[in-house]
């Protein structure tokens, strides 16, 4: 059996929400970075679920249209 180098490349850590894992010592340890879930779009709640992914729920804040003739 050959033995097997360890290396320090790109893996899964299995979390959605985090960005950035790598190999250290046989393991993949957890990215630092965050996964963003902003969608640009202010009639949304934007969250991140580690399984599933971004997740971006609709509300009902008030919001401006930018249009002068309308309210609310």
């Amino acid at each position: 059996m050959y033995p097997v180098a360890a290396n320090d490349s790109a893996c899964d850590d299995g979390d959605a929400c985090t960005t950035g894992s790598v190999c250290q010592s046989g393991n993949c340890i957890r990215g630092t970075g965050q996964t963003s879930c902003d969608d640009g779009n202010p009639c949304t709640d934007d969250s991140c679920d580690t399984t599933l992914g971004c997740k971006n729920q609709n509300n009902t804040s008030a919001c401006d249209d930018g249009n002068p003739c309308t309210s609310n």
